[in-house]
């Protein structure tokens, strides 16, 4: 074709009758033995046929083309192409470009084979398209480079280039274009870019390229490197230092002094609380705040006890006396808000009372509290914080069902309409719909939000003075007076059923609903009201509003009023790239929208920064038919992982990193210890069985089997725990009876996870110790037998319940500690976040749930800092060869991947991260397949992630002088069974942070009374961690 004008596309449809026309000024073909596929192709025309011709290029269909009265034939890929249309209100027009093949999953395709096909190739090969700037060769190399994993440097370019031409696997596409001057190619790539391998490979053995500074004949310094572990020990010193000169801190450690500004808030520390910040804590808080100074939003990422809340107010203390002594207008005082989790709101008042000089701080409940506050700030000469919590700054109406019951009709009725609100069940595996019952109101969810017929809300905002038809119970949910008799059968919650008993026996009386206060979103009101009030924002617990619901929406309303914000949190990532997409949206808006990641398409992000799972379906076309063979994406899911470039493009310019073991050297030996049972005989056996059963189901019966995984894994996880009072499981189509767990015993009976307990509490108790007893299980009776047996042998024991109000939790455990209480028992939920447990030295893990953020949370809530004993033991108990077992072994492996995250690598982390995926399926698929515990002991595994210092003496006393108050300290090393380059790089921060007061201190003595000058050009990468 002769490039002189338009190219005219039409398509026919002979069966719809239907003929579409456009005009192309760009096609990109890429040839076969059959003729010219469309690889990208851009054309005009009026909206409705550009529209359509999309589809049908989209949808695989042949497109005529005819350009100087020369016709050709040009094929299309089903679904292979990246569609963009845009229209100016007359003519329209669509940019189709082809898509590059997707990464299969290696081993997807057998899961659940017969094993026949194991060890087969499944991964295929793959094209990806280039387009760039004609005869740009640099452009050319810079696209393959990012299509590609090999290692590639410009010096290679022109061989890899040609290499690739020559074998093939780089080809040219024609271009018909009337403006574009641009190459299109096509790159194939083998899996796991063997190619590409292959021709780096051919050209370092034939001396065609070279590694730039490799000396021909001389060593290259590889011996012995074998995987990523041998490889950073190598080279960890050399890549740590080309880092460092590539990214200068905010603030070094090494070669800068504090501020006076930092230095005045320590020293407020050390008159009011007795003792002085670590030198890594001051170095974060001079960090925090230059950063604050810059750009105003900052974020400390730190381990649990590592001092968030201590080192948050001094950055923004530090900043406002920086202002301060700057004679900035405004600045002779500040109000700031603090969020936080309800349990810490009192904490945060001790921590401001003893850190900021000046300040004070209260809790604030309501907004008549707020305005208050202010007006006490407004005639006062001091600083203040108002504390409240998440709750209460998202607070708003609490809601019942307002549907009412109609005793004629036998059904529930829309307020609006009148008519009978209905719900879908699905029975013999048919779905129909039927008049709802007062079970389905008994929590609001998307179901029932709305009358399926008129579409008005069925929920109102509840009137605390009005009686209504509906009792609220807590912890179970909303029951109708007349029915509170068939509740009873579906709890065993004795405080739930005395309620449901005495609604029953008198369903007329009285019961006020706690809580049902119509309070005004606190956090809505400051964004009305306050708006350039706020000089600071401290939010705790930043991972908690990573999600789109209403508390993510308070943090980001009062983040838009304040001025300054400083979020802090020890694990910022949940492990799914979705995790993160809201937060970055509500802190970095900018900068999302400079990737090009709408707010309305996260699934554009998921696909960049995460993992995502397509399953497609293929379906080859009937013999002797002219049907291609289509594939058609069936599901798509989201699995753990997340890109590194999440922390280089959104937060590493904003983020400070810190870890206990950058604080001091006198932390006390923390272990995880996995302690693996035998059931007794008559157990096992019936936990058998109803595996046996399991198994069965999930092989046969594929639809049952989706609807009944969830309970089964729960029972054959509990039921070691319990072998008795256990729900029988109903086949949930047929409606039989699929297996009843047989009771082995009663609540009187002692098992082996009970006696190993008797057994730790005795030695550790003995020894002058305390023990917490985590219990994840709520549906069981354990927390009540262990506190009768425990109370039995004569130990002080107590309970923690979730009824103890969360703000009141931290003095409700103080009070029995200090009168002798010798063991705690608790959901690791209720401690999850805030509170400090130094007391309790030995925690036992008695069950776990299938959070791992939980368990960590938890399971470091006796190793902070400011621990005196030697040692903290964390006891994880399990029955071997059951579903527990599996669990602790992929806890495992994610602990392993959490470590990566955190700057440990091992060969251990690297293989979890590529082999487990979440807990859930990966538990039912080896129930569902059998496969035996074939990995490392669970044992070796934690063993391997256990901190054990030998320098530590028994007690550690800290002594600190007024003039050199920086801490004394020892050495933390791990282990020498696993290499952690995490240690490495520890013991290199604690030599920058080392010394750092006292250096400052020094120099204060001898320079002149002078503002120290900030370079104000230095990069943002800060909180130095490299």
């Amino acid at each position: 074709m002769t490039q002189s004008k338009l190219i005219e596309l039409s398509y026919y449809d002979p069966a719809a009758q239907v003929r579409l026309s456009a005009y192309a000024d760009t096609v990109v073909l890429d040839h076969n033995s059959k003729g010219g596929i469309i690889s990208a192709v851009r054309f005009g025309g009026y909206p409705e046929m550009v529209r359509a011709m999309s589809d049908a290029i989209y949808g695989g269909a042949t497109i005529e083309a005819t350009q100087n009265s020369t016709t050709r034939m040009l094929q299309s890929n089903v679904k292979g192409y990246q569609r963009q249309m845009s229209h100016d209100g007359v003519y329209a027009v669509a940019t189709l470009m082809a898509s590059d093949d997707a990464q299969t999953d290696n081993g997807s395709a057998n899961d659940g084979s017969d094993g026949e096909m194991e060890g087969q190739e499944t991964m295929q090969p793959r094209k990806c398209y280039i387009f760039c700037p004609q005869g740009d060769r640099d452009r050319l190399f810079e696209e393959l480079d990012h299509k590609t994993a090999a290692p590639l440097i410009p010096a290679f370019r022109d061989y890899v280039l040609e290499a690739l031409q020559q074998r093939g696997d780089l080809r040219q596409l024609e271009v018909i274009s009337l403006k574009e001057k641009m190459d299109a190619w096509v790159l194939d790539l083998k899996p796991e870019d063997k190619n590409v391998v292959e021709v780096l490979e051919s050209g370092l053995k034939d001396g065609s390229i070279q590694i730039p500074g490799a000396v021909v004949g001389e060593p290259d310094g590889f011996d012995g490197v074998e995987n990523v572990t041998g490889y950073l020990n190598t080279f960890g010193v050399t890549v740590a230092d080309r880092i460092r000169h590539q990214f200068m801190p905010l603030f070094d450690p090494a070669n800068e002094p504090l501020s006076d500004e930092v230095l005045a808030i320590n020293d407020c520390i050390m008159n009011r609380a007795g003792y002085s910040l670590y030198d890594a804590q001051l170095a974060v808080a001079e960090a925090v705040k230059r950063q604050l100074d810059r750009k105003s939003v900052a974020l400390i990422i730190a381990e649990c006890g590592a001092g968030k809340t201590k080192i948050g107010s001094t950055a923004l203390g530090a900043l406002h006396g920086l202002w301060a002594a700057q004679k900035r207008s405004g600045t002779e005082k500040s109000f700031g808000i603090i969020m936080c989790p309800s349990h810490v709101t009192r904490k945060w008042v001790r921590e401001i009372a003893e850190t900021l000089p000046d300040t004070y701080a209260m809790v604030v409940h309501s907004i008549a509290e707020l305005d208050r506050l202010y007006a006490m700030y407004d005639q006062g000469d001091k600083s203040v914080y108002a504390v409240f919590s998440k709750e209460r700054a998202r607070d708003g109406y609490m809601r019942y069902p307002a549907v009412k019951w109609n005793k004629r009709q036998r059904a529930f009725l829309c307020p609006d309409c009148n008519e009978v609100v209905t719900m879908e069940i699905s029975e013999d595996g048919s779905r129909y719909t039927v008049p709802a019952d007062q079970f389905f109101f008994q929590n609001e969810h998307k179901k029932n939000h709305v009358c399926p017929n008129c579409g008005a809300v069925l929920w109102s905002a509840v009137n605390p003075g009005k009686r209504i038809e509906w009792v609220k119970i807590g912890e179970y949910g909303w029951v109708h007076r007349y029915g509170a008799a068939a509740h009873l059968r579906r709890t065993k919650s004795e405080s739930v059923i005395n309620q449901l008993t005495e609604i029953a026996q008198n369903p007329d009386g009285f019961y006020p609903v706690r809580g049902a206060q119509r309070r005004y979103p606190l956090s809505t009101y400051i964004k009305k009201k306050m708006r350039g009030r706020i000089s600071g924002f401290l939010c705790d617990e930043l991972h908690e509003y990573n999600n789109n619901s209403g508390q993510g929406d308070a943090m980001a309303e009062l983040f838009g009023v304040s001025k300054h914000f400083v979020g802090m949190t020890a694990t910022l990532i949940n492990g799914y790239s979705s995790g993160i997409f809201h937060l970055l949206y509500r802190i970095v808006p900018g900068l999302m929208l400079k990737d090009g990641k709408s707010y309305r398409r996260p699934a554009d992000f998921d696909a960049e920064y995460g993992v995502v799972e397509n399953t497609y379906e293929i379906k080859d076309g009937e013999y002797n038919s002219n049907r291609r063979t289509t594939k058609r994406k069936a599901k798509s899911r989201q699995l753990p992982g997340v890109s590194p470039l999440v922390f280089s493009r959104f937060l590493l310019e904003y983020t400070a990193f810190l870890s206990l073991s950058d604080m001091g050297k006198d932390l006390p030996d923390y272990e995880e210890i996995p302690v693996p049972l035998e059931m007794p005989e008559d157990v096992h056996e019936a936990y058998k069985e109803a595996e046996k059963a399991l198994q069965k189901v999930l092989r046969t019966d594929r639809k049952a089997a989706q609807k009944i995984l969830s309970t089964y894994l729960n029972l054959l996880t509990v039921y070691p725990d319990q072998p008795y009072d256990q729900p029988e499981v109903i086949h949930p189509i047929e409606g039989e009876v699929i297996i009843k767990p047989k009771d082995c015993g009663d609540f009187s009976r002692l098992f082996p996870k009970e006696e190993t307990v008797l057994e730790i509490v005795r030695r550790k108790v003995a020894n002058g110790e305390r023990v917490l007893i985590y219990t994840s299980w709520t549906r069981t009776d354990s927390q009540k037998k262990l506190l009768k047996l425990l109370r039995e042998e004569g130990y002080r024991t107590e309970i923690l319940t979730p009824q103890v109000p969360t703000e009141k939790r931290e003095d409700w455990v103080d009070k029995r500690v200090k009168n002798g209480l010798q063991v705690l028992i608790t959901n690791p939920r209720c401690v999850e976040t805030g509170l400090d447990l130094n007391a309790f030295t030995t925690l036992i893990f008695y069950s776990m749930g299938y959070n791992l953020f939980t368990l960590r949370q938890a399971s470091r809530r006796s190793w902070r800092i400011n621990q005196t004993a030697p040692r903290v033991e964390v006891y994880m108990l399990y029955y071997v060869d059951t579903m527990q077992a599996k669990a602790m072994k992929l806890m495992a492996s994610k602990l392993a991947v959490a470590g990566i995250i955190e700057g440990t690598f091992s060969e251990e982390g690297l293989a979890a991260m590529s082999d487990v995926k979440d807990l859930t399926s990966q538990m039912a698929k080896e129930l569902a397949l059998g496969i035996r515990d074939n990995v490392e002991d669970i044992a070796a595994a934690f063993k391997k992630m256990a901190i054990i210092n030998p320098d530590r003496k028994k007690k550690v006393i800290e002594v600190r002088q007024e003039v050199e108050p920086a801490p004394v300290q020892g050495s933390v090393v791990s282990e020498p069974t696993g290499f952690g380059v995490k240690n490495a790089e520890s013991a290199e921060r604690q030599r920058l942070y080392e010394g750092l007061l006292v250096r400052t201190q020094e120099e204060q003595k001898k320079r002149k009374s002078k503002k120290p000058v900030v370079d104000e050009n230095q990069l943002s990468l800060f909180g130095f961690v490299a």
